[in-house]
This record gives C-alpha cells, sequence and structure tokens, in this order.
C-alpha cells in the first residue's frame, strides 16, 4: 500500500515537472523565443550622428510599412561611428504567390534597390522622442554607394548606407546662424545709431535748414503760378489759329507751285506768255500774303518774349497787374 503511494506521488511530480517546463518553454516562445522560427535577414549600417531615442527594438520600415527591428546598437571605436545592426523579416517581401522570399531572391533585390538610391534614414515617431530607421529612396538612381568601414562586414552581411537625417541638417543651420549673430558687434553698432541720430537731430534744429525749405517753397510756388499764367497766354485756341493760318498761307504755295509745274510741262510759247504773267502776279500775291503773316508771327513772338521777360522779373504781376513806372521827383 505505502509503494503504491509513492508510485502515485512520484508519478504527480513527473506530471507536474513536465507540464511546468511545458509551460517555461511556451512562455519563452511568446516572449521572443519564436524569433528564432523566423525567416530573417540582418542588413548593418552605420551612422555618423547622434542617434538619441534610438533603442534596440526600435521599428525599421520600408517606405512606412514595418519590416523588422533594431536587433543591436554598437560603438565602433576606430572610427567612432555607431553600428546598427537591423533584423529585417523576409514574409513582408512577397512576390507573386509567394509568401515571402528566400535569402538569395531578397538579397537581389536589396541590391537592385540599393542602385536605384534606396538608402536609410533615422526618423522621429511623433514627439515622443523616439526614433526609428525607415528605408526609401533618398539618393538619386545610379548615385555611387558610400563605401562600409573595413573590415566591418562579413562577406554574405548585407550593407545600407545612411543618409544623414533632416533634424541634423536643421541643427547645423541654427548653430551656424546662432554662430553668425554672436559675432555681430551689436555695442557698436547701438552707440553708432545714436551718434547718428543725436547729429541728426541737430541738423534738423538747425535754422539755416529750416530757412532754406522756406525759400524752396516759395520758389515752387512762385513757379506755379507763373506756369499758370504762361498756360493762359499761350492757350491752344490761339496756337490752333497761328497754326491753321500758317498752313493755308503753305497750301497756296504748293498749289502755286504745282500750276507752275503743269503750265511749264504743258507750255506752249505764243500761250504761255498770259500765263507766265498770271503766275507772277500770283506769285507777288503770295509773297506779300506771307509777308504780312510772317509780320504777324514776329509780333506775337515779341509779345510772347516781352511777357517772359515780365514774368522773369516780376512773378506777381499777373495778380496785381504790371506796375507804371515811378516818375522821379514824385
Amino acid at each position: 500500500m505505502t509503494q503504491h503511494h509513492d508510485s502515485n506521488q512520484k508519478i504527480k511530480l513527473g506530471i507536474f515537472v513536465v507540464g511546468g517546463l511545458v509551460l517555461f518553454v511556451a512562455i519563452l516562445f511568446f516572449l521572443g523565443m519564436s524569433d528564432i522560427f523566423t525567416n530573417k535577414e540582418t542588413v548593418r549600417t552605420f551612422f555618423s550622428e547622434s542617434v538619441q531615442g534610438l533603442t534596440v527594438g526600435s521599428a525599421v520600415k520600408y517606405r512606412g510599412v514595418p519590416i523588422g527591428n533594431v536587433s543591436k546598437i554598437s560603438i565602433r571605436v576606430t572610427d567612432k561611428l555607431v553600428q546598427i545592426d537591423m533584423a529585417v523579416e523576409l514574409k513582408h517581401f512577397v512576390s507573386g504567390s509567394e509568401q515571402g522570399q528566400q535569402r538569395s531572391d531578397f538579397k537581389r533585390f536589396f541590391q537592385s534597390e540599393l542602385e536605384q538610391g534606396m538608402r536609410c534614414r533615422l526618423e522621429y515617431t511623433g514627439v515622443t522622442g523616439m526614433r526609428y530607421i525607415d528605408f526609401d529612396y533618398f539618393a538619386t538612381p545610379g548615385q555611387t554607394l558610400t563605401e562600409p568601414p573595413d573590415g566591418a562586414l562579413d562577406p554574405d552581411e548585407l550593407y545600407i548606407p545612411a543618409v544623414p537625417s533632416p533634424f541634423r541638417d536643421i541643427l547645423k543651420a541654427i548653430g551656424t546662424s546662432l554662430d553668425r549673430i554672436s559675432r555681430i558687434r551689436f555695442e557698436e553698432i547701438s552707440d553708432g545709431l545714436e551718434r547718428s541720430l543725436t547729429e541728426l537731430s541737430g541738423l534738423l534744429a538747425d535754422p539755416a535748414l529750416k530757412s532754406t525749405i522756406d525759400r524752396i517753397n516759395e520758389a515752387a510756388e512762385n513757379l506755379e503760378i507763373g506756369s499758370r499764367t504762361v498756360s493762359r497766354v499761350f492757350g491752344e485756341e490761339r496756337m490752333n489759329r497761328l497754326m491753321s493760318l500758317l498752313e493755308d498761307d503753305l497750301e497756296k504755295v504748293n498749289k502755286l507751285t504745282e500750276h507752275l509745274i503743269t503750265e511749264t510741262q504743258n507750255a506752249k510759247l505764243p500761250e504761255s506768255t498770259s500765263a507766265f504773267r498770271a503766275a507772277s502776279n500770283a506769285i507777288t500775291i503770295g509773297q506779300d500774303e506771307l509777308a504780312n503773316t510772317l509780320t504777324k508771327l514776329n509780333q506775337t513772338l515779341d509779345a510772347l518774349t516781352e511777357l517772359a521777360d515780365s514774368l522773369s522779373a516780376d512773378p506777381s504781376s499777373v495778380i496785381s497787374g504790371k506796375k507804371k513806372p515811378q516818375i522821379k521827383g514824385e
């Protein structure tokens, strides 16, 4: 009876131990041991910038699609580069009806995309400060690949060059701007500006400047008055009449010339004597009319000249009238 009882206890203990081991293996499987059975490929890259916010387990994405995670972060003491190893799951890359690519197929695809400009870059995950690695086409197709450091790769390992993150460029630009701003001598600029303002205030307060401005204003007003007066004297209607008279006289001369040419071409000696005499009389009459017209034009120009001289000597005469000359003794 005692032996049977001991045998049952051993059986129960064995079942308990086996059940515990199975549970332990299951827990390990769900906590990460399943990665052993996952078809993965390791891809390596190197960063010369800070990788703050990137940790083991951070996501690795291809054009925004999660394809794996960061498996290892280390520092190369020889060149101070940060080495990043990434575990890429091949099940995310399908070909036709296949559920996942084999390693050889993935390597061919990977090398082809590198030639098309695929590179990796650090990106931020929202505003949390956490970062991930993104595979995208940040370079132009056919661009020369950056070689990895000497001895950093095994022959069968995949390498993808890294490009600087845009945040790094922003920080560099800000640093350059702050450095340039710090070199500006604000104190000297402030002192020079203060001296300039003081000198400008003294110049504006100078009575001579105010007197000069008053004279300029007075001259401008006199010039405007003279201009209006000249405009009234040389009215458009009067100038049109004068030009019309000149045009009439020139037209008469032109007709006379044409008549003479016609008569000359059709001339018959016995008959042309009277015609030449009539033409001579017409020329004489035309000359007299032209002389009278030129005389009137000359008188008009003399009047304009006298008016201009009068305005130049006394612009106020337009309003008050021409002053009478004073007789001595009055």
